[in-house]
């Protein structure tokens, strides 16, 4: 008789490594299934903000990324269209954010789910759904032996923005709106950078600079659907001449190397309708992705396992359906202001004329600058920039 596992958890990113490390210390039987195997490529502006180093701290994985030397990130330069920057800088902040390859930190959190525990099957890719009387009870996986059915109470879709359990499960769709790609290259040599992230805003979009070293950057841009459909047949050549729109850092790429191929894409916004079913539940970027303006992706990603790990605890338990719903409830709580603020950051850098007046005010005000990027850094809780004390600040500034 086939064995029922307590969790199967569809994708070993790491929101998928996350949820599966947080049920093993809570003494859980877990299966955890990739697509791919590792190390394997991740199309990230690879910036992860402070607040991470507490949530791979919990995981037992810090040491871990400490050991792959990730360039450290202290604060962010953003330059406005009219070429005005600011710095804000992480104060506050025990550690600083960092910047490391995807593929490394990705492959350091595989290693510290096995080392916890965790059951880990690679190129295994999940081809549907088990269901039972309305209720998930696992899935079907395809892998070199062929395929195969895994059954478990609880299974977690943790298999990002195309996610295979929350598409079965009919959660998941494109925003009706935001249609924005991103773009990224791998450069050496580029000149001017430190230890502070970038984003600069213009040109139809907003381009961000990762530094991984002193000489070495991923380079990044999000454009909408309708500027990227000069790129097909030349994804290189595209990228080359859209960076051009950012003259200010195409110039600082003047002597640099282009190290690989770019890679692309989008669409980028994806809503979840609810964060669960009977039987399963969503974490990372399956239940939902906004924009990578702010660069919380690796950060959020762990912190929704967090969250979601004592409730897949109750409804292990009890098995009662009410302890999914409360993840739903607790997670929307958790992550309503920080989306709050996203959208309201889309608006400035939609208007060129409000981006550079934005600039100019925070320009003024560090202090101000700091409280904005420590929301973006996820360790300054995203309600202080809608307070009206704040907001009265800022456009008074």
């Amino acid at each position: 008789m086939t064995a029922i596992r307590d969790a199967v958890v569809v994708g070993a990113g790491p929101a998928g490594v996350a949820i599966s490390i947080f049920l093993r210390q809570r003494g859980r039987d877990v299966l955890l299934l990739d697509a791919a195997r590792f190390p394997r490529d991740k199309v990230c502006g690879e910036g992860v903000s402070p607040e991470a180093w507490r949530l791979l701290t919990a995981l037992d994985a810090a040491e871990r990324v400490e050991r792959l030397a990730p360039w450290p990130l202290r604060g962010m330069a953003l330059t406005s269209p009219d070429g005005t920057q600011f710095v804000g800088r992480y104060t506050g902040s025990a550690r600083p954010g960092f910047a490391l390859r995807r593929h490394a930190l990705d492959q350091s959190l595989v290693e510290a789910a096995a080392a916890a525990g965790v059951e880990i099957r690679q190129e295994r890719r999940v081809t549907a759904l088990l269901l039972e009387e309305g209720q998930v009870r696992g899935v079907v996986a395809e892998g070199p032996a062929g395929p195969g059915t895994i059954r478990a109470r609880l299974t977690v879709g943790a298999d990002g923005r195309r996610s295979v359990v929350a598409r079965h499960l009919g959660l998941l769709h494109e925003h009706a709106r935001l249609r924005k790609f991103a773009v990224r290259g791998y450069w050496e040599g580029v000149a001017g950078l430190g230890e502070l992230g970038e984003m600069h805003v213009g040109g139809g979009g907003y381009c961000g600079i990762a530094p991984l070293s002193s000489s070495a950057a991923n380079v990044a841009f999000v454009l909408d659907q309708d500027e990227m459909r000069e790129a097909a047949g030349d994804l290189e050549g595209f990228y080359r001449r859209a960076l051009r729109r950012w003259p200010r850092l195409f110039h600082r790429l003047s002597a640099a190397s282009l190290l690989e191929p770019p890679r692309a894409i989008g669409p980028l916004a994806i809503v979840a309708r609810r964060l669960f079913a009977p039987g399963a539940l969503l974490v990372g970027d399956a239940g939902g992705f906004f924009d990578p303006f702010t660069g919380e992706g690796v950060t959020l990603a762990l912190r929704t396992a967090e969250i979601a790990a004592p409730f897949s605890e109750q409804y292990l338990d009890s098995g009662d359906p009410d302890a999914l719903l409360r993840y739903d409830a607790a997670r929307h709580a958790a992550t309503r202001d920080k989306f709050r603020v996203n959208r309201l950051l889309q608006h400035v850098v939609g208007w060129p004329g409000l981006a550079n007046l934005m600039a100019r005010k925070l320009k003024r005000r560090p202090d101000l600058a700091d409280r904005l990027v420590g929301i973006a850094g996820d360790f300054v809780p995203a309600r202080t920039a809608l307070d009206a004390r704040f907001l009265a600040r800022l456009l008074f500034a």
